[in-house]
């Protein structure tokens, strides 16, 4: 039977595909812990045995009566281990077998009548939960120059979103023009401060477009140094589902209910990286606005330290109520530990402050902290406020040659100013994750962590920055 379903796997790729979803969506679970077996010099990959030749067969001879039942059993037994293969066993072998790149947070399927047009289907996770779509990189570029990359993505909740990004490098120099219009039909707002309450949830709903530049520099293989120019268009309205509406819950007090807010980003970084698994430089557009600034923990780095900061200027652009400068620093530091089955320790100490003199953040753009990404235990964008302070550690073990086991404390708190820094307490989450590898990268990551607020699962696919 399992025979009957590796042949017609083979046959139809969109079988596959299905089979290899299920899979970075977390049915790999622990699994099993036995790899899967490959098969002997003296069987076919059906358990048949294989004519030998005349020089084996003399071998043969040459051995007692016993040797040779001896060997006649460990034949059989392989092959019969074959033909017994675990399902776990054999969706991994097909996942092997098929053509999978990782990319940040999305994995990518190469399939063969799509791949010669320069499209991948795409599988994700956002804010707008798990995503597919299509990813388009035209066919007539060299792999190593690919300048163009298009995709689009949708999820059930109706979320979707669309993106251009036009790559350019010469030596050390790199840039970037960029394009995204993203459709949020069910953001959650519980209130501002780390005092507020999970009953008081609210939704909205958020359009926003995007389109810059954004140059950098490489300063040695470690450093890089930039900036980018970026107009952002907000479109706030009434959110999808049942509960209520931020007005309604909130009133006008809430800084941008209702109103429509155009920025102008004017933006520079600064970058040091010294991890074992530090990414390419051709990533640099991780500090365009169209990127999210809380990053998850690095899955693949197992040594090093990192340290980025950053500083952006928003104008608003319609009037001078909802202009403000934000301030951001991410440091990282992953220890290694020669031990057999431990990796080591991976910490995170990321902080946001954003400074509007007289005028308002918009709700919406207040720096949040919650979900897979941040504070684990909490949903997604849980808590906001203009200043965020978080603490992320982990130590991480090997269960399987391809799943990995980590144990994980997370620690934040938001904060209007420095006056109000003890107010509503800092918040703690904690729990394990898995993580499943194919050729040294992650394709999918499953949290279960704990809070004051109850447990929460999530998931996370494609290599993590």
């Amino acid at each position: 039977m399992l025979r009957s379903v590796r042949d017609l796997a083979q046959r139809n790729s969109s079988l596959r595909i299905l089979l290899i979803c299920l899979l970075s969506i977390g049915i790999i679970g622990v699994g099993s812990c036995a790899s899967a077996q490959t098969v002997s010099e003296g069987t076919s990959p059906d358990g048949d045995e294989i004519v030998r030749d005349s020089t084996e067969q003399s071998a043969q001879e040459g051995l007692s009566r016993a040797d040779r039942l001896r060997r006649r059993r460990r034949a059989k037994a392989q092959g019969d281990h074959m033909s017994n293969r675990g399902f776990l066993e054999t969706v991994d072998r097909y996942i092997v077998d098929t053509a999978v790149s990782v990319i940040s947070n999305q994995i990518a399927l190469k399939v063969p009548e799509l791949d010669v047009a320069g499209i991948q289907p795409i599988f994700g996770t956002t804010t707008g939960g798990t995503t597919a779509g299509l990813l388009y990189e035209p066919t007539f570029f060299r792999a190593n120059e690919q300048p163009l990359r298009i995709e689009a993505v949708g999820g059930l909740s109706r979320y979707y979103r669309t993106e251009t990004l036009f790559r350019m490098e010469r030596g050390r120099y790199v840039g970037y023009a960029f394009a995204r219009y993203e459709h949020q039909p069910r953001g959650r707002f519980f209130g501002v401060g780390s005092g507020s309450v999970a009953s008081d949830q609210s939704t909205f709903r958020l359009d926003e477009g995007l389109l810059g530049i954004l140059g950098g520099r490489s300063l040695g293989y470690k450093v890089l140094v930039g900036g980018h120019f970026t107009y952002q268009l907000n479109r706030v309205g009434n959110g999808s589902g049942d509960g209520p509406q931020v007005k309604e819950q909130f009133g006008d007090e809430v800084p941008g209910v209702g109103e429509n807010v155009d920025h102008l980003m004017i933006g520079g970084f600064f970058e040091y990286d010294s991890r074992d698994a530090s990414a390419q430089r051709t990533l640099g557009h991780r500090f365009a606005p169209t990127e999210n600034r809380l990053r998850s923990v690095s899955l693949e780095a197992s040594r090093g330290f990192y340290l980025s900061a950053e500083v952006t200027r928003n104008v608003d652009t319609r009037a001078e109520q909802y202009g403000f400068t934000r301030y951001t620093l991410d440091a990282r530091e992953f220890l290694p530990v020669d031990k057999e089955l431990l990796h080591g320790f991976a910490f995170r100490q990321f902080a946001s402050f954003t400074q509007s003199g007289k005028g308002e953040v918009p709700f919406y753009r207040l720096q949040s902290i919650g979900g897979s990404r941040s504070l684990r235990g909490y949903g997604g964008g849980r808590f906001r406020d203009r200043n965020v302070i978080l603490s992320n550690a982990e130590v991480r073990y090997q269960v399987w040659h391809k799943l990995d086991m980590a144990l994980f404390t997370d620690v934040g708190h938001v904060f209007n100013d420095v006056g109000h820094l003890g107010e509503g307490g800092v918040r703690v989450g904690y729990g394990v994750g898995f993580q499943y590898r194919k050729d040294g990268k992650t394709l999918g990551r499953i949290d279960i962590a704990r809070s004051t607020e109850g447990t929460t699962v999530t998931v996370d696919l494609g290599s993590l920055f």
